[in-house]
C-alpha cells in the first residue's frame, strides 16, 4: 500500500510539473480579465487550420540559434491582447516574463504607461513609445529606445542592413527588440528572432515575432513571421502615437 501510494504521488508531481512547464510559453491572463468581448484573445484560434497548405507549423518556443543563420531567444512566452488597443502593454508584458519578473499584467500595464483605448488629439490611440519607456525605467530596468535619437534625425536607421545588424546584436546578448509599424494601423510587437538564410544579402531576411493580435496565420500561437525588408518599408505608424513618435519606433529593456 506505501508503494502504491508512493507511486501515485510521484505520477501527480511527475504530471503537475509537466503541465507547469507547458503553462510557461504562455502568459496566463488573470482570473477576472474578459478574454471574450474583444481583442485577439476574443478570437479563441477561430482562424486555426489544421495541416495548412500555406502556413506549415513551426515550434517557435522550442527553437534555438544555429549556424545557417537563426538567431532566436529561444522559450520566450506569448500572450494574447484582450483589447484592441493594449499591443504595446502586451508586448512588455512578455519581455518582463520572459526576464523572471511576473508582477504584472495587462490591464495594470495599460494604466501604468498611460494606454489610450479612445481616440484623442486627432487620432490619438493605444500606447506611445514614451509611455512604454517611463514604465520600464520606473522598476529601474536598463532603457533604450527610439526616443534617444538626435531630433535633427528622422531615422535610426537608414538601411536594411544597418537594422539587421542592431536586431542581431540585441538577440545575441540576450535582449528582445520591442517595434512598432503600421501593421493593423499600428501595432506593437516584439522581434525575438531573425534569420539571415545565410547570406549576405537582406532580401531573403526572416524576423520572428512574439504578437500579440496572431490571428493572420491559420496558428493562433502568438509568433508570427514575416520578411525582414518588409518591416523596413514599412517601419512608420498610422498616426496612432503621438507626433514625434512614429517612425522607426523601437525600444529595448533589461533588468
Amino acid at each position: 500500500m506505501k508503494k502504491l501510494r508512493f507511486y501515485i504521488l510521484l505520477t501527480a508531481l511527475i504530471i503537475t510539473c509537466s503541465t507547469a512547464g507547458a503553462a510557461e510559453r504562455v502568459v496566463p491572463f488573470p482570473h477576472e480579465l474578459d478574454t471574450q468581448s474583444s481583442g485577439a484573445s476574443s478570437y479563441n484560434a477561430a482562424g486555426d487550420v489544421k495541416d495548412s497548405p500555406y502556413f506549415p507549423v513551426m515550434d517557435y518556443y522550442a527553437l534555438k540559434s544555429n549556424s545557417k543563420g537563426l538567431t532566436i531567444l529561444s522559450a520566450f512566452p506569448t500572450y494574447q491582447q484582450t483589447t484592441e488597443v493594449t499591443c504595446g502593454p502586451a508586448a512588455a508584458l512578455t519581455v518582463l516574463y520572459y526576464f523572471g519578473n511576473k508582477k504584472y499584467d495587462e490591464h495594470m500595464l495599460s494604466i501604468l504607461m498611460g494606454t489610450l483605448h479612445e481616440a484623442k488629439n486627432g487620432g490619438e490611440m493605444g500606447t506611445s513609445t514614451s509611455g512604454m519607456v517611463k514604465f520600464f525605467k520606473s522598476i529601474g530596468w536598463k532603457v533604450a529606445s527610439s526616443l534617444d535619437r538626435p531630433k535633427n534625425r528622422a531615422h535610426d536607421f537608414e538601411t536594411p542592413e544597418q537594422f539587421r545588424n542592431f536586431i542581431l546584436k540585441n538577440l545575441r546578448e540576450g535582449v528582445p527588440v520591442m517595434v512598432e509599424n503600421m501593421y493593423w494601423g499600428g501595432h506593437w510587437r516584439v522581434i525575438i528572432g531573425y534569420d539571415t538564410m545565410n547570406t549576405e544579402k537582406t532580401t531573403d531576411d526572416v524576423i520572428i515575432f512574439m504578437d500579440s493580435y496572431d490571428v493572420l496565420d491559420h496558428r493562433q500561437d502568438g509568433y508570427t513571421v514575416q520578411a525582414a525588408e518588409g518591416l523596413f518599408y514599412t517601419w512608420k505608424d498610422m498616426e496612432y502615437l503621438p507626433k514625434g513618435e512614429r517612425v522607426q519606433q523601437w525600444l529595448t529593456a533589461r533588468p
